[in-house]
């Protein structure tokens, strides 16, 4: 009698076992219906039932930690997610982001689960070609994309064939290259069409997908430059000196932009940091130069129009006299290196002459007027 119980059990257990298999099977068998080039409902039908049998076969004990289940499991959520940000796109909207989220969780969970698993090789390798050809299908989708000039959806779609191939922990240069190539091209094409909402808008996602790509950042400086949006462009300027300090264009840009906001100590303090990097670099002696030269003007304005004893007035005095004895400074050994540089010599003779010292005036005015 006991071993008529127990052969009992072993065949509910292997009847059970079998019952999930056929789980991940019917989900497998209802995958395959799912096709992109198929109607929107029947597609959706397909992978309702798909997701319905490998989410019973997921939470079972018998099936849970088994590759197979695995990767049917997310190559399924990857088509959800596929068909649901195609949707969207075909009505024009966003796709519900956290739904996306849920499904890019899942996909990771499972691809995870087979690629580390010890004894799946198969399933290890069903998942490489899976990812493989979908990214692959992404990025040739891009390259029409930018062949046909449509460099904004370019540039999504080499995006998302980067995010794919993540799924594999594959880096593929090749799609990051290309969106980032895309989006310096889609800002000039938004720019020309005065467009700068939508080219901040795509910037702002390969900001995400690529946030230290100094090309990228220097792309919506120029759009928002553009734009006149003068906070817009020194946030960036912010962003992209912090990433790389030693480019004194960048420096000279956001002193420029300072400036135009009249925030004169902070584009001082930019313009500093540019001749620091290059004392002879001509834009930025002339930018900082002139800089210090204006404020002093208006230092003293603002003195007159206080009272004679207003400590004010003598604290402005003083720092309009520093601000000039400082674009003496850096303006002398730029005329040496440079005697004939008509900017610099018109800087200077109107600066010394502000200083009161004609005889130095008179003598770079002499040399400027010389310069035809």
């Amino acid at each position: 009698m006991k071993k008529i119980n127990l052969l009992v059990a072993l065949l509910f257990v292997g009847a059970s076992f079998l019952a999930q298999k056929s789980s991940i099977t019917d989900a497998a068998l209802k995958y395959k219906k799912y096709n992109l080039m198929g109607s929107m409902e029947e597609n959706k039908k397909a992978l309702a039932g798909a997701k319905a049998d490998i989410d019973l076969a997921a939470v079972n004990t018998e099936t849970a930690n088994d590759p197979y289940m695995h990767r049917y499991r997310g190559i399924i959520y990857f088509g959800l997610m596929e068909l649901a940000t195609m949707e969207a796109a075909m009505s024009g909207a966003q796709p519900d982001e956290n739904l996306i989220k849920e499904y890019d969780a899942k996909i990771k969970e499972s691809f995870n689960f087979v690629l580390n698993a010890p004894k799946a090789k198969t399933d290890k390798q069903e998942v490489l070609n899976f990812i493989n050809a979908k990214s692959q299908f992404v990025f040739e989708n891009g390259l029409a994309m930018f062949n046909a000039k449509n460099y904004e959806q370019a540039t999504q779609l080499f995006i998302g064939a980067y995010e794919i191939s993540k799924y594999i922990n594959v880096e593929n240069v090749d799609a990051k290259g290309n969106a980032i190539l895309s989006f310096r091209k889609a800002a000039d094409t938004l720019m020309s069409l005065k467009k700068y909402d939508e080219a901040n808008k795509i910037g702002e996602i390969v900001m995400e997908f690529s946030p230290n790509n100094i090309e990228v950042i220097i792309s919506l400086i120029n759009v928002n430059l553009q734009k006149n949006d003068l906070v817009a462009t020194e946030k960036y300027l912010n962003i992209a000196t912090s990433i790389d300090s030693t480019n004194k264009q960048l420096f000279l840009v956001l002193g420029t932009s300072l400036m135009d906001m009249k925030q004169q100590e902070r584009a001082a303090a930019a313009f500093l940091r540019a001749l620091n990097l290059d004392p002879l670099y001509p834009d930025a002696i002339y930018q900082y130069c002139s800089l210090l030269f204006n404020w002093s003007i208006e230092l003293r304005g603002n003195a007159s129009d206080l009272k004679i004893n207003d400590p004010k007035a003598k604290l402005m005095e003083e720092q309009a006299l520093n601000n000039l004895n400082t674009s003496i400074k850096y303006l002398e050994p730029f005329l040496v290196a440079n005697p004939n540089d008509k900017t610099a010599l018109e800087i200077g003779w109107r600066t010394y002459s502000y200083l009161d010292q004609t005889d130095k005036s008179a003598e770079l005015k002499k040399r400027w007027e010389a310069i035809k």
